[in-house]
């Protein structure tokens, strides 16, 4: 199932305003369209006969024949139509339609002048094994609107200005409490996080968020556009395996590959964009290169179309278009697949819409550099790479830049710590960064610190940003590192105020040396500390985090940019290896946005009560005490304690 952006659901209109400007659009090009050049559907005829042209192999162009079966009216989309051919050729009885054939040029000769005037592109498959190589066609009267809706010359025209920088589309904090960090987190990721992530804090609201969210496959013997196949270049397979998911929900098809020979770049400066040629969106390039890989339609001018159905189907965005080689066909009782890979950058994909994508040959978009240094028992390494800039997919490139720096060569060990900083740059705003110190927990706390604040601050309501550059380092040390709460005590449950609280701790170390260990944690009771019964816990970071959440909910909440920054940046600092001492207080506060009032007397509160502002919430403030470990902290442990000023009178 082709999903419309899961990350991104800030714009339930958008998509209403895309369709109408493509209806207008089409109109004109029916009615522009060059009949000498395209042939127009209402033209076709069952019977008639063509060739297309593809790359089989290195760069050389070939030609296949195809027969028109058809003519599908709404066949895919709503007033969109669809050509059924039979092909034949190129080996194409054998292996079937071929992924990477997508964007193939057709033409049929016209009778009276002789002239090949194109049709369409390969755009679709029928059934799950086909016996023919039978294919639909993208009418090329269906694709040429792309360019009229997503040049950005023509658009910033209609749109009656340039794209606003970060800076300008800060938002103004308003009289609201702003959205909890958590909605614009479930907004923006598509599943619960699994417990080793410090964001799964907000799993409730991540299964809320998607509760509804239809999952279901298409039917196996439906028309539907053909799977891109996205070049992995340099990447494990625990990699691919990670990423396919992600890649197989829009129609993708991960395939494993690899760069191009020396022999082959040297001639890669003579390849170029051109109908039946290769053509690639480059989406992450340096120690490894992903790309998805098709075909090119047409090239007007420096115009370029391609694919004949959606990438990701985002509409506008902003991408290097490259051009391609292909090493081989592999074929397939299920899909036969074309493996290749980028040559070089040769411009810019600015539409990605369900009849194709279209760039503009010329200047290259900015990517993101991610450098990742790992130490291990290799020693130091570090990996460079650049991915592209999107809201989609920025988040999972660096994921996977992340993954793979971790498994070039092995696995952790089975037994293992690791020991983690990531720092994400925002243009504009500043800096993300987290730390962490995890054990026998995998790689998740690591990855989905670099994922999670990434794709939230790319897709929030509070405007635009761009992301300058990641860095991550990791240490991964063999052996475990993890205490568990065995048992916890104190010494006497009555204090007077402005007494020391000790709690003596006994640690159990899975596989550690020593296997017990004790320490004891004190925690200084206020000197106005009202007497009464107060509960202190000995826990971890991920129990700070839930209490504090719960008594300080303005924590959590942001209206601009910046403090969603300082949201995530609160999160990031709050580290495993921890040991939290927490006495809540009777005394209650008020916050105005982030501004804390505690200890405001009663008439006070009134009149902030009585003013019914939507930007005033009350708060618990909590003595807390903490204490860095050389582990990793588990469990926690409640006590009820008293104070008592007359204790001892």
């Amino acid at each position: 199932m082709r999903l419309a952006h899961p990350w991104n659901c800030y714009a339930p209109t958008a998509w209403l305003v895309t369709l109408l400007a493509m209806s207008a659009a089409a109109l004109t090009v029916r009615a522009e369209m060059d009949r000498s050049r395209y042939m127009a559907v209402d033209e076709i005829r069952p019977g008639m006969t063509g060739f297309g042209r593809t790359v089989m192999s290195g760069t050389k162009i070939e030609t296949f024949e195809f027969e028109v079966i058809d003519v599908l009216s709404n066949a895919f989309y709503a007033k969109q139509d669809v050509i059924l051919v039979r092909c034949r050729g190129l080996n194409l009885e054998h292996t079937g339609v071929i992924a990477g054939m997508s964007g193939s040029p057709c033409y049929i000769k016209d009778e009276t002048s002789g002239q090949a005037r194109m049709i369409g592109a390969v755009a679709y498959a029928l059934g799950r094994f086909p016996k023919d190589p039978i294919c639909g066609l993208q009418p090329i009267m269906q694709m040429l609107p792309i360019a009229d809706a997503r040049d950005p010359a023509k658009s910033s025209k209609r749109a009656g200005s340039q794209p606003a920088t970060s800076e300008e589309h800060r938002a103004t904090p308003g009289m609201g409490t702003g959205l909890p960090i958590g909605q614009l987190i479930a907004k923006a990721w598509p599943e619960p996080l699994g417990e080793a992530s410090r964001f799964s804090l907000f799993n409730k609201e991540i299964e809320a968020a998607h509760a509804s969210r239809d999952d279901s496959a298409p039917a196996g013997d439906q028309l539907r556009p053909l799977k891109t196949p996205v070049m992995i270049s340099g990447a494990s397979e625990q990699t691919i395996a990670e990423s396919g998911r992600f890649f197989e929900q829009f129609g993708l098809q991960p395939v494993a590959s690899g760069g191009a020979s020396q022999a082959v770049r040297e001639h890669a400066e003579k390849v170029k964009l051109e109908p039946g040629s290769a053509i690639c969106v480059q989406l992450m390039s340096g120690d490894i290169n992903i790309e998805g890989f098709g075909t090119c339609t047409e090239v007007d001018g420096d115009r370029a179309f391609g694919f004949g159905h959606a990438m990701f189907g985002q509409g506008r965005v902003e991408l290097p278009m490259a051009t391609g080689h292909v090493h081989m066909v592999v074929p397939s009782m299920m899909l036969s697949t074309k493996v290749g890979t980028a040559l070089r950058p040769v411009g810019t994909l600015w539409g990605d819409e369900n009849s194709g994508i279209f760039g503009i040959n010329g200047p290259v978009p900015a990517l993101v550099p991610l450098d990742v240094t790992i130490d291990d028992v290799r020693g130091k390494n570090t990996y460079h790479y650049e991915v592209a800039h999107d809201e989609l997919l920025t988040g999972l490139l660096l994921r996977i830049g992340a993954l793979e720096s971790i498994f070039a060569h092995n696995s952790p060990p089975p037994r293992h710590t690791i020991r983690y900083s990531v720092e994400t740059d925002f243009e504009g705003l500043g800096t993300f960064r987290s730390g962490d110190f995890t054990s026998q927990e995998g790689v998740l706390g690591l990855t989905t610190d670099v994922t999670v604040p990434a794709v939230m601050m790319l897709n929030t309501p509070f405007g635009k940003t761009r992301i300058a550059g990641v860095r991550v380092q990791a240490t991964i040390e063999e052996g475990t590192r993890v205490g568990r709460i065995e048992r916890a005590s104190v010494s006497r449950l009555t204090y007077k105020p402005g007494e020391t609280v000790t709690v003596r701790t006994r640690w159990f170390h899975d596989r550690g040396h020593p296997l017990y260990t004790e320490a004891s944690y004190a925690i200084r009771l206020p000197d106005d500390i009202p007497d009464g019964s107060y509960k202190l816990t000995l826990g971890s970071a991920r129990t700070h985090l839930t209490s504090l959440r719960s008594e300080k909910p303005h924590l959590f909440s942001a209206e601009t940019l910046d403090e969603a920054l300082d949201v995530l940046n609160r999160i990031g600092q709050v580290s495993k290896n921890r040991v939290y001492l927490r006495l809540p207080l009777p005394s209650k506060g008020l916050a105005v946005k982030k501004l804390e009032l505690p200890k405001l007397p009663s008439y006070r509160a009134r009149i902030y009560a009585d003013a019914g502002r939507k930007d005033i919430r009350s708060f618990t403030e909590t003595l807390v005490t903490e204490y860095e470990t050389d582990f990793v902290v588990q469990g926690d442990r409640a006590f009820t304690i008293k104070v008592d000023r007359r204790m001892d009178q």
